[in-house]
């Protein structure tokens, strides 16, 4: 997502999905540690692979091989700008609650859930103190994140969006197999 749009809104709604899946994975290890089974976690993980890699391909099949990034960009731009009459808590949430934004928050949160990230932070929380562990698995998120958004955006010059979406959408149906296959012992 940070190869076609702003990589600010991008990022934000990422962390912010990350914050709230790491406080609410941190309050299931302190409340109800055995909440989630492996069988779950896997079938959810499978299907939700099998999604994202069909949503990439698809975004890889409709997506312009020699569309401009700039020109898309140049939108963007258009129209955040035109909010520029409002209050400014209503430009804040037009800028940061957008489509762009919704979609990068429900991404990272649906792909999260069920993650290994997720099941280390409840098991972690269950035994260490529940505080150090949010604020440690917070860290670190926005430490991967912000390497992911800042990579995203230098790849962009480099290699074209279908490309990337078509490597994903593999890379993902790859894991779907790979964990319908072989799930956890």
């Amino acid at each position: 997502m940070a190869m076609r749009h702003p990589k600010s809104i991008v990022l934000s709604g990422a962390l912010s999905a990350l914050y709230v899946m790491t406080v609410l994975s941190t309050g299931l290890g302190r409340i109800v540690p055995n909440l989630i089974s492996r069988k779950h976690t896997n079938s959810a993980a499978t299907v939700l692979y099998l999604f994202f890699g069909l949503r990439l391909l698809y975004i890889a099949w409709k997506s312009d091989p020699k569309g401009s990034q700039k020109k898309e960009m140049e939108e963007v731009e258009e129209k955040l700008e035109s909010g520029q009459g409002k209050s400014t808590i209503r430009r804040f949430f037009a800028r940061f609650c957008t489509p762009i934004f919704l979609e990068a928050f429900i991404l990272t949160f649906l792909a999260e859930w069920g993650d290994r990230s997720q099941i280390a932070t409840i098991a972690l929380a269950t035994h260490k103190n529940a505080i150090g562990v949010a604020v440690g698995a917070s860290l670190g998120h926005t430490v991967c994140t912000s390497l992911a958004v800042v990579g995203g955006s230098m790849l962009a010059s480099k290699i074209s969006q279908r490309t990337v979406a078509t490597i994903g959408g593999v890379l993902f149906l790859g894991f779907s197999v790979s964990s319908y296959f072989y799930p956890p012992l």
